[in-house]
């Protein structure tokens, strides 16, 4: 029973994680004048939703068949692993929780390349340019740890070359809407990993 709580917590994390981002793209459409691109209107976007969904969806369900499908052969480093991996998800979360206030009504999950939204630059976005795609990689990671198994190597494998995608297709977008500021910031701040500079970016003109 002891092994199976990793699971159970990465289960969970998902469940508050993709549950929330369900509540607030359906809150945003119905109370906001535009919606979160769920489904976005360039087609590029449109097209890796149908790989990058059913890859989400099968993500979320991997601790759950671990719990009914799992076995007490585990190894104390296997055991040790798997904690490891909760705390992460638990982390990747609940901070995944700030990034979203900080980009409050800026927050989308696809691209309109016909919109111009308020970039932001300060709390989580001061350190990493994609906060909140560098929590998802260590969600998945940590689902990875509590639930080793060759489906979800090859679900966090899929997840993260998605992201990676698709942080270069919005810096692109990101750059042509704002231009010199946006490519100042680009070059300050990392992508996925902070640099000692973004520490000292000024952010005052964002807000």
């Amino acid at each position: 029973m002891f092994e199976r709580v990793p699971s159970l917590i990465a289960g969970c994390c998902l469940l508050v994680y993709w549950g929330t981002v369900v509540r607030k793209a359906l809150r945003f459409t119905r109370k906001e004048t535009h919606g979160v691109n769920l489904i976005p209107p360039e087609r590029v976007g449109r097209w890796i939703r149908v790989l990058w969904v059913p890859t989400i969806v099968a993500w979320c369900v991997q601790p759950w068949l671990a719990l009914r499908n799992h076995h007490s052969a585990h190894d104390l480093g296997w055991t040790v692993a798997g904690f490891v991996g909760a705390a992460a998800c638990l982390i990747a979360t609940i901070a995944t929780f700030w990034c979203w206030r900080e980009m409050g009504r800026s927050w989308r999950i696809g691209i309109d390349p016909e919109e111009k939204t308020q970039p932001i630059f300060s709390g989580p976005f001061r350190i990493v340019r994609h906060p909140i795609y560098t929590l998802s990689i260590l969600l998945i990671l940590g689902t990875l740890a509590t639930t080793p198994t060759p489906v979800m190597l090859v679900i966090a494998i899929v997840h993260i070359v998605c992201l990676q995608f698709e942080a270069r297709r919005e810096e692109a977008y990101l750059l042509g809407k704002h231009g010199h500021a946006y490519a100042d910031y680009r070059k300050r701040v990392g992508r996925f990993f902070p640099r000692t500079a973004s520490f000292m970016i000024d952010d005052s003109w964002s807000r």
